[in-house]
C-alpha cells in the first residue's frame, strides 16, 4: 500500500509538463509558419520592411498559444498515461492501492491554475498583442485603420428615454459633431428634440454651445427654438459609450466586453456577436479542465504506438470541440 504517492505524482506532472511543452512549441511553430507561408506573398509585394514582418509574426504567438493549449495538453496528458499503461506502470500502480484519481492530482490542479491562467493572460496579453498585430498589419498592406474617430452613431440611453444619433465621435476631444438627441417618454412619444452642430463633454454632461430645441407645447404644437451655451443633465451618457463602438469585441478585455454589451443591448441593437466572444472565452478558460478529466478517462486506452495514436486523440478531440464551437456561434 502507498495512500501518499507523492513521488509517482511528481514523476507524471514532470512527464506531464515536458511532453506539453514540447506539443506546445511544435504546434505554435506550426501556426507560425501557417501564418508566414499564406500572407509572405502579399506582404513582399507590398514591400513589407522584414524586421516589421518578424515583429507580426511575434505578435501573433500569444494568440496562437491559447488556442493551441487544449491540443497540447490533451497530448501531454494522454501520451504520458498511455506509455505508463505501454510499459506496465499502471498496472503497478493500481495494484499498491492508488487511484487514478490520485495518481493525477497534480495535473488536476496544474490544470486547474492553468484555467485562471489563460483567463487573466487572454486580457493582459493575447488581446493587447493580437490588436498591436492587426495594426501592423493594416499598416504593412496600406489598409486603412479603424482610426479614432467613429462615425454613424445611434444608441440608446437611460433605458430608451434618449436617443443619440451621432455624425461621428472624436475620443480625443470627447466631442460629437452632428448631433441629433430625441427625448421620449415611457410610451416612446416624442418630447425634446434637440440638434447642434456639435457638443463637447463637461465634466459630467454633453455641453452644446449652440442648439436648436424642438420641444412640444400645451396645445400640441411643436415650437422650434435656440439656445447657446445649452446643457441638461440628463444628457450624461459616458463618452465611452460612444468610442467602444470603434473596436471588434474580439479586441476588447473583457471588462470592456461586458461594458460592450450592456450598451448594445441598452441601445435595441444586436448583440449576438459580442455574447458569442465572451462565451467563447469562458469556454477556452475550461478547456484544460475538460481535456484533463478526457485524459484520464481514456487511460491506458493507448498500448502500442501510444505517441501517434495520442497524438492522433488529441487532434480528433480538437477537431471536434473546434467544430463545435463553430456550429454554437452560428
Amino acid at each position: 500500500m502507498n495512500p501518499n504517492p507523492r513521488l509517482l505524482r511528481r514523476l507524471l506532472f514532470h512527464q506531464v509538463l515536458r511532453r506539453f511543452a514540447g506539443g506546445e512549441a511544435f504546434l505554435v511553430g506550426i501556426m507560425v509558419l501557417a501564418d508566414l507561408f499564406s500572407t509572405m506573398w502579399r506582404l513582399l509585394a507590398m514591400d513589407a520592411p522584414a524586421g516589421t514582418i518578424l515583429l507580426w509574426l511575434l505578435a501573433g504567438i500569444p494568440a496562437h498559444a491559447a488556442e493551441v493549449l487544449p491540443i497540447a495538453f490533451l497530448f501531454g496528458v494522454t501520451l504520458s498515461l498511455a506509455e505508463m499503461h505501454a510499459d506496465g506502470e499502471l498496472l503497478v500502480v493500481f495494484g499498491s492501492g492508488t487511484s487514478l484519481r490520485s495518481l493525477s492530482r497534480y495535473v488536476i490542479v496544474f490544470s486547474i491554475l492553468m484555467a485562471v491562467a489563460i483567463f487573466v493572460a487572454n486580457d493582459k496579453v493575447t488581446i493587447p498583442a493580437s490588436l498591436k498585430r492587426d495594426s501592423m498589419y493594416r499598416s504593412m498592406t496600406g489598409q486603412k485603420g479603424q482610426g479614432g474617430q467613429v462615425s454613424e452613431i445611434t444608441i440608446m440611453a437611460d433605458g430608451g428615454l434618449f436617443v443619440y444619433k451621432v455624425g461621428y465621435y472624436d475620443p480625443i476631444a470627447k466631442r460629437l459633431v452632428e448631433v441629433d438627441i430625441i427625448e421620449r417618454d415611457e410610451s416612446g412619444q416624442p418630447l425634446t428634440r434637440i440638434m447642434a452642430s456639435r457638443a463637447d463633454w463637461a465634466v459630467d454632461r454633453w455641453a452644446f454651445p449652440e442648439a436648436r430645441i424642438f420641444y412640444q407645447e400645451d396645445s400640441g404644437e411643436w415650437t422650434e427654438k435656440t439656445e447657446k451655451n445649452y446643457s441638461r443633465p440628463e444628457l450624461d451618457e459616458s463618452p465611452g459609450s460612444f468610442g467602444i463602438l470603434r473596436e471588434k469585441p474580439s479586441f476588447m478585455d473583457s471588462k470592456g466586453l461586458y461594458a460592450y454589451i450592456h450598451l448594445l443591448q441598452n441601445s435595441g441593437l444586436p448583440s449576438a456577436e459580442a455574447e458569442t466572444e465572451l462565451h467563447k472565452r469562458f469556454s477556452l478558460m475550461f478547456t484544460p479542465l475538460i481535456v484533463c478529466g478526457l485524459s484520464i478517462a481514456f487511460a491506458g486506452l493507448f498500448r502500442k504506438n501510444s505517441l501517434l495514436m495520442s497524438l492522433l486523440f488529441s487532434l480528433s478531440m480538437a477537431t471536434v470541440y473546434y467544430v463545435a464551437q463553430m456550429l454554437g456561434s452560428l
